[in-house]
């Protein structure tokens, strides 16, 4: 979450002109301009940043690398730029400009989404820490010079408020460091793991697993159905998977699931033993060969995933403001306990 809130400005600017580029370059070539063409068009309605990434870009393709190659320079997430390689296979660069230019503006609108539902919350939690500390600082040290100088102690309550007041400190920091040391830890033993060892970590987890596997059959089907639509064999499709490297871990599945396809075993029983797939691929990977038409049935379920994505998405985006308002509420309800507990005892000495 926190690099969504910290992202800088010019960064998400930049995105949101690659995806606008992007997805006008796709309809200029849709209306037969040359790729060259389309993106010198493109050049003055774009920041310095972009501009200069795309005179790169050009400069590459008229040395003559593939599409996908030249737009590898792009600052954009690497999910992004497989959508050019998988499109530049299947024939029809247009269509994977506009599909690119499409998710990563729905990328960028989701972070901005979540970034103003956080934003209020956030800064209502900033301004919770900020009386903590003032009530640390001011507060507590009357309440300890009152009880200090009264012959009553206080009550058990109120001592042990007070008490979590004065180590509020300790254990702010204390957390802060075990969450600090808790992230380099996470770092460093993913590094050690393998890509697939990572999603098989993601997929222990049940409140990620759903996710998980509901993007990897969703880019999946997608692009091994158009590879198909376009002409290929299975074979040649999972091959195009195993030549990427934008996505490592599809790339040693696809070398896994050729060698099993050699040894004779059914696609629809190899993806049905995938646990990173969803149960429902294998059935219409059935269906698609008993019709000879598993391209268009890939290429459809694939649509029905993200459609599926999508509404996941909003439910969670709708979730995390009730959630924060809540922690928050707590946070100004043990506030208000701190403070008044004493108080009522202090009145009822009187």
């Amino acid at each position: 979450m926190f690099p969504i809130i910290f992202r800088n400005r010019k960064t998400k600017q930049h995105h949101r002109d690659v995806a606008n580029s992007f997805l006008r370059i796709g309809r200029l070539l849709q209306q037969g301009y040359p790729l060259e063409a389309a993106i010198i068009f493109m050049e003055p309605h774009v920041t310095v940043q972009t501009s200069s990434q795309f005179s790169y870009v050009l400069n590459l393709l008229k040395e003559g690398h593939p599409v996908y190659e030249a737009f590898q320079s792009i600052d954009i997430p690497t999910s992004i730029k497989a959508l050019l390689y998988f499109y530049h296979y299947q024939g029809d660069i247009a269509e994977g400009f506009l599909h690119a230019g499409t998710l990563l503006r729905y990328r960028e609108k989701i972070f901005g989404e979540l970034n103003k539902l956080i934003r209020y919350p956030v800064a209502l939690l900033f301004f919770c820490l900020v009386v903590f500390v003032l009530m640390y600082q001011f507060v507590l040290p009357h309440f300890q010079s009152y009880f200090s100088t009264m012959s009553e102690s206080p009550s058990v309550i109120t001592s042990i408020f007070l008490s979590f007041l004065n180590h509020l400190p300790y254990l702010f920091g204390g957390g802060i460091l075990v969450l600090t040391l808790t992230c380099f830890y996470i770092i460093y033993q993913s590094n050690q793991l393998t890509h697939y060892e990572k999603i098989i970590r993601l997929l222990s987890l049940p409140i990620l697993k759903r996710y998980v596997k509901l993007i990897i059959t969703y880019f999946f089907s997608l692009q091994l159905g158009k590879l198909m639509t376009a002409g290929m064999s299975l074979q040649q499709a999972l091959k195009q998977f195993e030549l990427q490297n934008y996505l490592p871990f599809l790339q040693q599945e696809s070398v896994q699931i050729s060698h099993e396809l050699h040894q004779g075993n059914s696609f629809k029983e190899i993806v049905r033993s995938k646990q990173y797939l969803k149960e429902e691929l294998a059935f219409v990977i059935d269906n698609g060969q008993k019709t000879g038409y598993l391209g268009s049935d890939l290429e459809q379920y694939s649509d029905i995933l993200f459609s599926e994505l999508e509404e996941t998405i909003q439910r969670l985006l709708h979730l995390i403001q009730p959630i924060l308002f809540f922690v928050i509420g707590g946070f100004v309800f043990l506030l208000f306990l701190i403070t008044m507990l004493p108080l009522f005892q202090m009145l009822g000495g009187v």
